[in-house]
């Protein structure tokens, strides 16, 4: 025990380091699991469509969209998605939600929680992870 006190007198600044990095993984882990919102792979968003006929809805604007996006994946911007979940019928269906980079899903799966969904899911790394993966998009 003493060696440890020694240890974190000598290498104060290492100790800290290592206090606020894990503070910052663990915060994260546990926001997810408290907010529900539920972080997926490219594999596991597709397998999630494929296997139990999930959705993918695009919440970028309307000109991104057209630009490139996921085959058969609904567009509802984020700023309409309140007034445009109707168009999601079944609130036990698994919705995929997809933007740029990932950031603004977790908005928008917020708010779809709050509205009763139960199967929300926010692509990891958005766009930019299945561009990286090399998947199709169209235009």
């Amino acid at each position: 025990m003493e060696n440890l006190s020694e240890f974190i007198v000598s290498h104060w600044i290492l100790v800290t380091l290592f206090v606020v990095l894990s503070w910052v993984v663990l915060s994260e882990a546990l926001h997810q699991k408290i907010s529900g919102i539920s972080p997926v792979s490219t594999a596991q968003a597709i397998q999630l469509v494929n296997q139990q006929k999930g959705i993918f809805v695009d919440i970028r604007e309307a000109e991104a969209f057209e630009k490139e996006h996921i085959a058969d994946s609904l567009n509802i911007p984020l700023a309409k998605l309140g007034e445009d979940s109707g168009s999601l019928k079944n609130t036990a269906q698994p919705i995929i939600l997809i933007c740029s980079s990932g950031q603004r899903s977790r908005t928008a799966a917020k708010q779809l929680g709050k509205s009763g969904y139960t199967e929300v899911y926010v692509l990891k790394g958005g766009l930019n992870t299945w561009k990286d993966a090399k998947l199709p998009l169209f235009s």
